[in-house]
């Protein structure tokens, strides 16, 4: 993720340019920092005087030079009287993930003019700074920023203490990958939360694959952009939907992970319940297989069962992946046998 900001990018819209915060900005800020109705939905300090503001007009010009965070000063087209600001900060290239933040005078409440600075800020977040998830923490009971975030493409995904966290992916979402004779396989989008949160609480997954602790619609918003998209954006793989192509119904779940503790790739697959035994599992994983030696050019592919779960180890038998050995990961207790192929 990129977070070099010189030259400062200055961004323009129909109606607005935002630009540096500057020393200049000082009174303006002050007003901005100080209103109870903009410092309603924060836990900002208010300001109380000039040196209050010039203090973190400083701090915001520090940590753009050192590339911490970029905060912008909105203006209306062709003024240079600050109205509001906005800001992508908690930065982490790492993960590459951003969090947008957003204030304006009340004077222009209602105008469309916060979406607008969003959008651009958005638009220059994922396609500049090459960000893969934005996120935004709204004080419960801030509904207007809430909704404008939403109109945006941010979904929710949890709270934390008295804030709605809500994120949105870098698009595009929801590309088809895989085709099989009866299936397509494609990426997961936060609009799958329903059916990931029914997969992932089915009896099957419980207990051949483990709880992962998706226990409403917000944490399975947050297993699907956190996991399976950041997934796609790192490593360019993950877990696909299998979407039956005759009606479009979503039967499971397939693809390739490459986990921390092991040096292959390996592959993996789950279905609903009401899909077992309908030879889903072997076409998709096939097509895995094929999609890991001739799009990826893998040198060799692995997967990992217990021991317990001979329907699975029969899937990867049949295309062709043999037992190697057992172990046990990093951090667990149960016993886990690796299969694998050479390509």
């Amino acid at each position: 993720m990129k977070t070099h900001f010189s030259p400062f990018p200055i961004l323009t819209t129909d109606r607005l340019e935002l630009r540096s915060l500057t020393f200049e900005d000082a009174p303006e800020m002050l007003i901005q920092r100080s209103d109870e109705r903009i410092l309603r939905f924060t836990e900002i300090k208010k300001a109380e005087k000039l040196d209050d503001v010039t203090a973190f007009i400083q701090l915001i010009q520090n940590n753009v030079e050192s590339g911490e965070s970029i905060l912008w000063a909105i203006c209306q087209r062709g003024e240079e009287k600050l109205i509001g600001t906005i800001c992508l900060w908690n930065l982490n290239p790492e993960k590459q993930t951003a969090e947008i933040g957003f204030t304006l005078h009340p004077d222009f409440w209602g105008k469309g003019l916060a979406s607008e600075a969003a959008k651009a800020v958005i638009d220059f977040g994922f396609e500049k700074m090459e960000a893969n998830i934005i996120e935004a923490g709204c004080m419960t009971g801030n509904d207007v920023s809430i909704h404008l975030l939403q109109k945006q493409g941010f979904v929710k995904i949890g709270k934390e203490d008295k804030y709605e966290i809500l994120a949105l992916c870098r698009p595009p979402l929801g590309q088809f990958v895989l085709e099989t004779e009866r299936l397509k396989l494609r990426e997961i989008t936060p609009d799958d939360a329903q059916f990931y949160y029914n997969l992932l609480n089915s009896p099957g997954w419980l207990e051949n694959i483990g709880d992962r602790k998706v226990y409403n619609l917000d944490d399975a918003r947050k297993y699907i952009i956190h996991r399976l998209f950041s997934a796609y954006r790192n490593f360019g793989f993950g877990f696909w939907v299998m979407e039956r192509k005759t009606d479009g119904v979503p039967v499971g779940v397939a693809g390739l992970v490459k986990r921390d503790f092991l040096d292959d790739v390996d592959m993996g697959y789950a279905l609903l319940p009401e899909f077992y035994g309908k030879g889903y599992a072997v076409e998709a994983a096939d097509a895995v297989l094929n999609f890991a030696k001739q799009k990826l050019a893998l040198p060799r592919l692995a997967a990992i069962l217990i021991e317990s779960n001979k329907p699975s180890q029969r899937v990867v038998e049949k295309i062709g992946l043999r037992f190697e050995r057992k172990f046990i990961a990093p951090g667990d207790e149960e016993e886990l046998m690796l299969f694998g192929v050479d390509f």
